[in-house]
């Protein structure tokens, strides 16, 4: 390509776009804050292998799948490039009308940020300026590259966190012509012509409905991560949730779409391991809530032999699943685990626990439940969990606090639900929510409200120490996909020894806060109890004290 440039590039926040050494668990560091990242350590830890011309030759999933698209729409290689974004200077020219930005958390609001805050506060460490995600979407976006050409680009940015850009209103600000919010494939190639074509189009496009499953194309880039789609969407229902705008479950066929899928990640790619990535993975195949035991484990079986006419080094595993579906089908989840655990071979696998409280699961998300009632949940999680440790699954479960409508109750209940989990292998992870109105006015100081809250302290605190006692216990399983020998014995060693500072400062922050406020929990339930006693006095008497039930 001449240095005119590609008429349509494709790019995303440095930190996304990397590989992370091959292992997208390593990649969570991303959302430390950049006074621990100098660049030239940055530049190495999130390295993007592209080749000369800055084509890369691994992909975030979502962004290979806007290329694949935009190629099925009739666009070629010639005028769509994904773009190695520390060589953006290679890709983009005179030529270039449209600069596609996919974002995970361009301005450092997202759940996995919150987390790294309490982190390090909590452990007495410094956190100065942006998470490094974010600080790397900037460099991006105030790229040279892009600055000298704008008068003729536009910017479109698009992905899970395209609502950053709109719901803190700074689309304006940072120069962003359209964002782009919703399944691509549909409408996305037709907003892409008529930007191509010069025409006036909104500066916020969503799409109008989720994608049906023979209009989605294979990507022709490789994934990070080895990342395979069998499924989108999840039909339960959580209003805190993005996988809900993509509506009902809808799975991939094997034949002519995750075949070949693998085969490119593996062939082309690299790659030993694929991920068969979904929403809920036990629930491939299902028309409803309940699972289909038979797609499931067939989609495994297709999938496990294919990879294993590779070699027998070669494996299949899967990222998501909810308790529900877990507890309600125990021999499916043993059955499918015997291809991806072959030999007692751990594997992580994410749950979103969300609450303890089936009142908030009630009001916020009651289909997480189902086929079970709010009321069971926390037994369903305990039991869930179990299940998934007797198959060699690490389960990282995260739990928000701070919903809409939180009560000291509902957290009394997810601190109940905490210890009841406490002999399982569970990373548990707490989420700050935080309300639209904050994210307007960059109001984070909810985040210390909620730590300077002691029962909302004592949960986090407590979260966190299971969390990094599981993680320095797996701490193998975290680096094992890091290609190079030494750079994994080097991340190995500084997160061992991260861990073992935090626990040390977090179990002595634990015990004085007891100290402190001593039977604070305590206090607080008896209230709810006298509370819920008056209630029900007040709803079985008369004024008179005549019995009304």
């Amino acid at each position: 390509m001449s240095f005119g440039g590609y008429p349509i590039v494709l790019t995303g926040e440095i930190a996304t776009m990397s590989d992370t050494h091959g292992s997208s668990v390593v990649g969570f560091a991303s959302a430390i804050p950049e006074n621990y990242f100098r660049d030239w350590v940055a530049r190495r830890f999130f390295r993007v292998k592209s080749d000369r011309n800055g084509r890369v030759f691994r992909a975030p999933y979502g962004l290979a799948k806007v290329e694949a698209a935009l190629l099925a729409h009739g666009y070629t290689r010639n005028d769509v490039i994904i773009a190695d974004p520390y060589k953006l200077d290679k890709v983009i020219g005179s030529n270039t009308r449209i600069i596609g930005i996919y974002v995970m958390d361009p301005l450092g609001l997202s759940y996995g940020s919150g987390i790294l805050y309490w982190i390090l506060k909590l452990a007495d460490l410094p956190y100065r300026g942006l998470p490094y995600i974010a600080k790397s979407f900037f460099q991006v976006i105030n790229h040279p590259a892009i600055k000298k050409n704008r008068n003729h680009v536009k910017i479109v940015v698009g992905g899970p966190a395209g609502w950053q850009i709109i719901d803190t209103g700074k689309q304006g600000e940072l120069g962003i012509d359209v964002v782009y919010e919703g399944e691509f494939e549909e409408d996305g190639p037709q907003l892409f012509d008529k930007l191509m074509k010069g025409e006036l189009v909104p500066n916020r496009v969503v799409a109008h409905r989720p994608v049906p499953v023979d209009m989605v194309p294979t990507i022709v880039t490789p994934s990070i991560g080895g990342m395979v789609e069998v499924t989108r969407g999840c039909g339960r229902g959580c209003q805190f949730c993005t996988p809900t705008l993509s509506g009902m479950i809808r799975s991939f066929p094997f034949e002519g779409h995750i075949d070949k899928e693998i085969k490119l990640n593996i062939e082309v790619g690299g790659f030993k391991e694929i991920t068969l990535h979904s929403e809920e993975f036990f629930r491939y195949g299902a028309k409803g809530i309940e699972p289909n035991p038979d797609k499931v484990l067939d989609l495994t079986k297709k999938a496990y032999k294919l990879v294993k006419s590779y070699g027998d080094d070669y494996e299949i595993t899967t990222d998501f699943t909810t308790a529900a579906v877990v507890k309600y089908a125990p021999k499916m989840v043993k059955e499918v685990s015997e291809y991806m655990n072959e030999g007692g071979t751990w594997h992580f696998i994410e749950m979103g626990i969300e609450t303890g409280s089936p009142r908030l699961l009630r009001m916020l998300m009651a289909g997480k439940a189902l086929p079970y009632k709010p009321e069971q949940y926390p037994d369903v999680v305990e039991e869930a969990i179990g299940i998934l440790n007797d198959n060699h699954w690490v389960v990282v479960g995260t739990i928000i606090l701070n919903l809409p409508g939180e009560t000291d109750d509902d957290v009394i209940k997810s601190l109940e639900l905490l210890d009841r989990l406490k002999k399982l292998r569970v990373l548990t992870f707490p989420l700050p929510f935080i309300p639209m109105g904050a994210l307007r006015k960059r109001d984070f100081t909810v985040l210390d409200k909620l730590l300077d809250d002691p029962l909302r302290r004592e949960f986090i605190l407590k979260a966190f120490i299971k969390s990094f006692e599981e993680a320095k216990s797996f701490s193998d399983l975290i680096t094992r996909k890091v290609e190079n020998f030494v750079v994994k014995r080097l991340i190995k060693y500084i997160a061992v020894s991260s861990f073992n500072l935090v626990l040390k400062r977090y179990k002595e922050k634990l015990g004085s806060l007891f100290e402190q406020y001593g039977e604070f929990r305590e206090r607080i339930k008896e209230e709810l109890n006298k509370a819920v006693i008056s209630v029900r006095i007040d709803r079985d008497f008369d004024e008179q004290g005549n019995n009304v039930s």
